[in-house]
């Protein structure tokens, strides 16, 4: 997966302040996927995964994932119109993803 990274650092700048790891964590649960696949497709371990939700939630000041995911689409992080959820910017297609 890539993420447009003009745009990571745009988004930093529009208030959530995420890094570019959290954004692309963002992208696959926006997309459906658990923790336990986020971790697998990043190889990365679940406990990791958890901690850049926990950090972005904090950030963002959402009390849940759906209102996290809310937030990126309201301040631009997450282009809308878009399947399976990319940062905005980010045209490249996605291995692995379905469409």
């Amino acid at each position: 997966m890539t993420i447009d990274r003009a745009a990571t650092a745009e988004a930093m700048h529009q208030g959530l302040g995420l890094t570019p790891r959290e954004t692309t964590v963002l992208c696959l649960i926006a997309g459906g996927l658990t923790t336990r696949q986020v971790a697998a497709r990043l190889h990365i371990s679940r406990h990791t995964v958890a901690q850049h939700v926990a950090a972005m939630l904090r950030r963002a000041e959402a009390r849940s994932r759906g209102e996290l995911i809310a937030r990126a689409y309201a301040s631009g992080i997450l282009a809308t119109g878009t399947w399976p959820p990319q940062a905005e910017g980010d045209e490249a297609a996605r291995p692995g993803w379905p469409g």
